[in-house]
Protein backbone atom coordinates (compact mmCIF):
# COMPACT_ATOMS: atom_id res chain seq x y z
CA UNK A 1 0.00 0.00 0.00
CA UNK A 2 1.39 3.34 -0.58
CA UNK A 3 1.95 6.26 2.05
CA UNK A 4 -1.15 8.52 1.86
CA UNK A 5 -0.10 12.49 0.98
CA UNK A 6 3.17 11.95 -1.67
CA UNK A 7 1.82 13.53 -4.89
CA UNK A 8 4.24 15.80 -6.27
CA UNK A 9 2.71 17.36 -9.33
CA UNK A 10 3.20 20.41 -11.53
CA UNK A 11 0.10 22.70 -12.44
CA UNK A 12 0.29 23.44 -16.13
CA UNK A 13 -0.52 27.11 -15.27
CA UNK A 14 1.24 27.47 -12.13
CA UNK A 15 3.76 25.01 -10.71
CA UNK A 16 2.57 23.32 -7.49
CA UNK A 17 4.32 21.25 -5.23
CA UNK A 18 2.22 21.33 -2.28
CA UNK A 19 -0.13 17.92 -2.73
CA UNK A 20 0.86 16.06 0.26
CA UNK A 21 2.62 17.44 3.51
CA UNK A 22 4.54 15.62 5.64
CA UNK A 23 4.85 16.24 9.58
CA UNK A 24 8.03 14.87 11.04
CA UNK A 25 9.10 14.36 14.48
CA UNK A 26 12.39 12.61 15.76
CA UNK A 27 10.59 11.81 19.20
CA UNK A 28 7.10 10.57 18.84
CA UNK A 29 6.45 6.41 18.66
CA UNK A 30 4.08 4.68 16.82
CA UNK A 31 1.30 4.88 18.95
CA UNK A 32 -0.79 6.15 16.47
CA UNK A 33 0.01 3.56 13.83
CA UNK A 34 -3.20 2.88 11.78
CA UNK A 35 -5.48 5.67 13.96
CA UNK A 36 -5.52 9.32 13.83
CA UNK A 37 -3.28 11.19 16.15
CA UNK A 38 -2.89 14.93 17.59
CA UNK A 39 0.40 16.47 17.24
CA UNK A 40 0.88 20.37 19.25
CA UNK A 41 3.92 22.31 17.87
CA UNK A 42 5.02 25.28 19.21
CA UNK A 43 5.57 28.33 16.48
CA UNK A 44 8.67 29.02 17.98
CA UNK A 45 10.84 25.92 19.18
CA UNK A 46 12.95 28.06 21.16
CA UNK A 47 10.68 30.18 23.29
CA UNK A 48 7.88 29.49 25.91
CA UNK A 49 4.27 29.51 25.09
CA UNK A 50 2.13 31.56 26.58
CA UNK A 51 -1.41 30.56 24.47
CA UNK A 52 -2.84 27.47 26.57
CA UNK A 53 -5.32 25.75 24.72
CA UNK A 54 -8.02 23.34 25.80
CA UNK A 55 -9.00 20.91 22.67
CA UNK A 56 -11.78 18.60 22.41
CA UNK A 57 -13.37 16.26 20.08
CA UNK A 58 -17.28 15.58 19.84
CA UNK A 59 -17.68 17.04 23.46
CA UNK A 60 -14.72 15.08 25.11
CA UNK A 61 -11.75 16.83 26.51
CA UNK A 62 -8.39 15.24 24.73
CA UNK A 63 -5.82 17.54 26.72
CA UNK A 64 -5.06 20.77 27.47
CA UNK A 65 -1.74 22.19 25.84
CA UNK A 66 1.08 24.36 26.13
CA UNK A 67 4.02 22.63 24.45
CA UNK A 68 5.15 20.06 21.94
CA UNK A 69 3.66 16.67 22.60
CA UNK A 70 1.74 14.22 21.07
CA UNK A 71 -1.26 11.44 21.49
CA UNK A 72 -4.32 9.62 19.71
CA UNK A 73 -7.02 10.18 18.66
CA UNK A 74 -8.60 8.16 17.15
CA UNK A 75 -11.21 7.10 20.00
CA UNK A 76 -12.88 10.43 19.48
CA UNK A 77 -13.19 11.21 15.76
CA UNK A 78 -16.06 9.07 14.19
CA UNK A 79 -16.61 8.72 10.73
CA UNK A 80 -19.01 11.73 9.13
CA UNK A 81 -19.38 15.11 11.06
CA UNK A 82 -17.18 16.12 13.83
CA UNK A 83 -16.93 18.86 16.14
CA UNK A 84 -13.50 19.79 17.50
CA UNK A 85 -12.83 23.36 19.76
CA UNK A 86 -10.00 24.62 21.04
CA UNK A 87 -10.37 26.74 23.84
CA UNK A 88 -7.13 29.38 24.09
CA UNK A 89 -6.50 31.04 27.07
CA UNK A 90 -3.51 33.27 27.55
CA UNK A 91 -0.88 32.68 30.73
CA UNK A 92 0.17 36.81 31.41
CA UNK A 93 2.62 38.17 32.44
CA UNK A 94 4.06 37.13 29.35
CA UNK A 95 7.37 37.81 27.61
CA UNK A 96 7.34 37.01 24.28
CA UNK A 97 4.51 36.07 21.66
CA UNK A 98 4.44 32.57 20.62
CA UNK A 99 1.37 29.87 19.99
CA UNK A 100 0.44 26.46 19.04
CA UNK A 101 0.11 24.53 15.61
CA UNK A 102 -2.18 21.73 16.08
CA UNK A 103 -2.17 19.09 13.59
CA UNK A 104 -4.33 15.74 13.52
CA UNK A 105 -3.82 12.83 10.54
CA UNK A 106 -2.69 8.90 10.43
CA UNK A 107 1.03 8.57 11.31
CA UNK A 108 3.49 5.75 10.27
CA UNK A 109 6.95 4.77 10.97
CA UNK A 110 9.57 5.70 8.44
CA UNK A 111 12.32 3.27 8.64
CA UNK A 112 14.67 5.06 6.44
CA UNK A 113 14.51 8.68 7.99
CA UNK A 114 13.87 6.88 11.48
CA UNK A 115 11.28 9.08 11.90
CA UNK A 116 7.67 9.27 12.26
CA UNK A 117 5.94 10.76 10.00
CA UNK A 118 2.13 12.42 9.73
CA UNK A 119 0.90 11.57 6.14
CA UNK A 120 -1.40 13.08 5.39
CA UNK A 121 -2.22 16.02 7.77
CA UNK A 122 -5.86 16.01 7.52
CA UNK A 123 -6.65 18.89 9.85
CA UNK A 124 -4.32 21.97 11.04
CA UNK A 125 -5.06 24.50 13.16
CA UNK A 126 -3.36 27.49 14.79
CA UNK A 127 -4.41 28.98 18.29
CA UNK A 128 -2.74 32.49 18.18
CA UNK A 129 -5.16 34.28 15.25
CA UNK A 130 -5.99 37.65 16.13
CA UNK A 131 -4.34 37.43 19.12
CA UNK A 132 -1.50 40.18 20.14
CA UNK A 133 0.96 40.53 22.99
CA UNK A 134 1.58 44.15 24.71
CA UNK A 135 3.64 44.62 27.47
CA UNK A 136 2.82 41.51 28.67
CA UNK A 137 -0.74 41.06 28.37
CA UNK A 138 -2.23 39.58 25.53
CA UNK A 139 -5.64 41.30 23.89
CA UNK A 140 -7.83 39.90 20.82
CA UNK A 141 -9.57 41.48 18.17
CA UNK A 142 -12.95 40.49 19.34
CA UNK A 143 -12.42 43.30 22.04
CA UNK A 144 -10.89 44.97 25.03
CA UNK A 145 -10.87 42.54 28.11
CA UNK A 146 -11.57 38.91 26.48
CA UNK A 147 -9.26 36.59 27.80
CA UNK A 148 -10.39 33.26 26.41
CA UNK A 149 -11.61 32.57 22.78
CA UNK A 150 -13.24 29.42 21.82
CA UNK A 151 -12.35 28.05 17.82
CA UNK A 152 -15.32 25.52 16.53
CA UNK A 153 -15.00 23.27 13.66
CA UNK A 154 -17.10 21.36 11.99
CA UNK A 155 -15.37 18.74 10.36
CA UNK A 156 -16.08 15.42 7.92
CA UNK A 157 -14.10 12.52 8.60
CA UNK A 158 -14.25 10.42 5.53
CA UNK A 159 -11.47 8.15 6.41
CA UNK A 160 -7.94 7.88 4.69
CA UNK A 161 -8.26 5.72 1.57
CA UNK A 162 -9.05 8.23 -1.10
CA UNK A 163 -5.91 9.60 0.25
CA UNK A 164 -3.87 6.77 -0.81
CA UNK A 165 -4.39 6.71 -4.28
CA UNK A 166 -1.09 7.11 -6.29
CA UNK A 167 -0.92 9.75 -8.97
CA UNK A 168 -0.68 7.82 -12.38
CA UNK A 169 -1.03 8.95 -15.89
CA UNK A 170 -4.38 10.04 -17.16
CA UNK A 171 -5.40 10.78 -13.12
CA UNK A 172 -7.09 14.05 -11.99
CA UNK A 173 -6.35 15.51 -8.86
CA UNK A 174 -8.41 17.86 -6.48
CA UNK A 175 -5.55 20.51 -4.76
CA UNK A 176 -6.31 22.35 -1.74
CA UNK A 177 -4.13 24.93 0.25
CA UNK A 178 -5.26 28.32 2.22
CA UNK A 179 -4.63 32.00 0.95
CA UNK A 180 -2.55 32.11 3.77
CA UNK A 181 -0.32 29.35 5.48
CA UNK A 182 0.49 30.88 8.69
CA UNK A 183 -3.09 32.48 9.92
CA UNK A 184 -6.01 30.63 10.85
CA UNK A 185 -9.12 30.12 8.68
CA UNK A 186 -12.38 31.42 9.24
CA UNK A 187 -14.29 28.54 7.85
CA UNK A 188 -13.50 25.14 6.82
CA UNK A 189 -14.19 23.54 3.16
CA UNK A 190 -15.99 19.70 2.66
CA UNK A 191 -15.89 18.61 -0.87
CA UNK A 192 -18.36 15.69 -2.23
CA UNK A 193 -17.52 14.57 -5.70
CA UNK A 194 -20.46 13.25 -7.40
CA UNK A 195 -21.95 12.13 -3.89
CA UNK A 196 -18.77 10.89 -2.57
CA UNK A 197 -17.26 12.73 0.52
CA UNK A 198 -13.92 13.32 1.32
CA UNK A 199 -12.46 14.60 4.40
CA UNK A 200 -12.78 18.44 5.36
CA UNK A 201 -9.71 21.27 4.62
CA UNK A 202 -8.76 23.29 7.23
CA UNK A 203 -5.22 25.10 6.88
CA UNK A 204 -3.24 21.94 6.11
CA UNK A 205 -2.12 21.90 1.97
CA UNK A 206 -4.00 18.85 0.42
CA UNK A 207 -3.88 16.56 -3.03
CA UNK A 208 -5.83 13.92 -2.96
CA UNK A 209 -6.12 11.60 -6.55
CA UNK A 210 -10.11 11.83 -7.39
CA UNK A 211 -10.31 9.82 -10.68
CA UNK A 212 -12.29 6.97 -8.79
CA UNK A 213 -14.83 9.61 -8.26
CA UNK A 214 -15.06 11.13 -11.79
CA UNK A 215 -16.96 10.11 -14.90
CA UNK A 216 -16.92 10.98 -18.29
CA UNK A 217 -19.73 13.76 -19.02
CA UNK A 218 -21.17 15.63 -16.11
CA UNK A 219 -19.80 15.55 -12.83
CA UNK A 220 -21.02 17.39 -9.91
CA UNK A 221 -18.84 19.12 -6.72
CA UNK A 222 -21.04 20.34 -3.67
CA UNK A 223 -18.57 22.53 -1.18
CA UNK A 224 -19.91 23.05 2.35
CA UNK A 225 -18.33 25.47 3.66
CA UNK A 226 -18.39 25.94 7.34
CA UNK A 227 -17.84 28.97 9.84
CA UNK A 228 -15.49 29.07 12.52
CA UNK A 229 -16.86 31.34 14.79
CA UNK A 230 -14.48 33.98 16.76
CA UNK A 231 -11.62 34.23 13.45
CA UNK A 232 -11.69 37.58 12.88
CA UNK A 233 -8.51 37.78 10.45
CA UNK A 234 -9.25 37.01 6.44
CA UNK A 235 -8.46 33.83 4.94
CA UNK A 236 -9.50 31.40 2.33
CA UNK A 237 -8.92 27.89 1.25
CA UNK A 238 -8.54 27.35 -2.14
CA UNK A 239 -9.06 24.45 -4.37
CA UNK A 240 -8.78 23.21 -7.55
CA UNK A 241 -9.39 20.40 -10.30
CA UNK A 242 -6.50 19.36 -12.65
CA UNK A 243 -5.76 16.84 -14.67
CA UNK A 244 -5.22 14.54 -17.02
CA UNK A 245 -1.21 14.28 -15.51
CA UNK A 246 0.89 13.34 -18.11
CA UNK A 247 4.51 12.34 -17.40
CA UNK A 248 7.02 14.82 -18.39
CA UNK A 249 10.34 12.56 -18.23
CA UNK A 250 12.31 16.22 -18.56
CA UNK A 251 10.72 17.28 -15.31
CA UNK A 252 10.79 14.14 -14.16
CA UNK A 253 7.23 14.54 -12.38
CA UNK A 254 3.55 14.82 -13.72
CA UNK A 255 2.26 17.85 -15.00
CA UNK A 256 -1.38 18.62 -14.75
CA UNK A 257 -3.48 21.09 -16.61
CA UNK A 258 -6.55 23.16 -14.39
CA UNK A 259 -9.96 22.02 -15.32
CA UNK A 260 -11.94 23.81 -12.31
CA UNK A 261 -11.26 26.39 -9.12
CA UNK A 262 -13.14 27.77 -6.66
CA UNK A 263 -12.80 28.88 -2.88
CA UNK A 264 -14.53 28.48 0.60
CA UNK A 265 -15.44 32.06 1.30
CA UNK A 266 -17.64 32.76 -1.86
CA UNK A 267 -21.24 33.53 -0.22
CA UNK A 268 -20.46 34.49 3.02
CA UNK A 269 -19.67 38.49 4.28
CA UNK A 270 -18.44 39.83 7.40
CA UNK A 271 -20.21 42.18 10.35
CA UNK A 272 -18.40 44.97 10.70
CA UNK A 273 -18.88 45.08 14.16
CA UNK A 274 -19.17 41.67 15.46
CA UNK A 275 -16.45 40.46 13.26
CA UNK A 276 -18.48 37.57 12.32
CA UNK A 277 -19.39 35.74 9.20
CA UNK A 278 -22.48 35.97 7.72
CA UNK A 279 -24.07 33.66 5.30
CA UNK A 280 -25.41 36.08 2.41
CA UNK A 281 -28.33 33.91 1.45
CA UNK A 282 -29.38 32.40 4.81
CA UNK A 283 -27.97 34.72 7.62
CA UNK A 284 -29.08 32.05 10.14
CA UNK A 285 -27.28 29.68 8.75
CA UNK A 286 -23.89 28.54 9.80
CA UNK A 287 -22.26 27.11 6.80
CA UNK A 288 -23.08 27.67 3.07
CA UNK A 289 -23.61 24.89 0.28
CA UNK A 290 -22.58 24.83 -3.55
CA UNK A 291 -22.85 22.82 -6.24
CA UNK A 292 -20.57 23.29 -8.81
CA UNK A 293 -20.76 21.31 -12.17
CA UNK A 294 -18.22 20.87 -14.86
CA UNK A 295 -17.61 18.64 -17.62
CA UNK A 296 -15.19 15.90 -18.63
CA UNK A 297 -14.34 14.43 -21.68
CA UNK A 298 -12.43 12.18 -20.65
CA UNK A 299 -11.36 10.90 -17.14
CA UNK A 300 -13.37 9.03 -14.31
CA UNK A 301 -13.90 5.06 -13.56
CA UNK A 302 -17.41 5.61 -12.88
Amino acid sequence: MSRPGRIGIVTASVALCLVGTAVQSAHAGDEGAGGLMLWAERIYHSQENPLQSEVAINGKTVNIYTSDTWEPVGQYVKEGWNTVTVKTTPQEPASRQNGLVFRIGPTHRDARQKKTLMEPVLWEFRNNTDWALSNGTYSHALGPGVKAVTLTFRLYYAGVQAEQHELGNGDYVLQARPKYLTEGTPVTGTVFINGTPLSSFTLAARGIVVTPYLKKGKNEIKLISNRVDNVVRDNDIEFEVAGPAEWYATQKRFVVKPVLQFKCMQGWTRDARSGRLINQAQPASESVERVIPFVLRDGGTQ
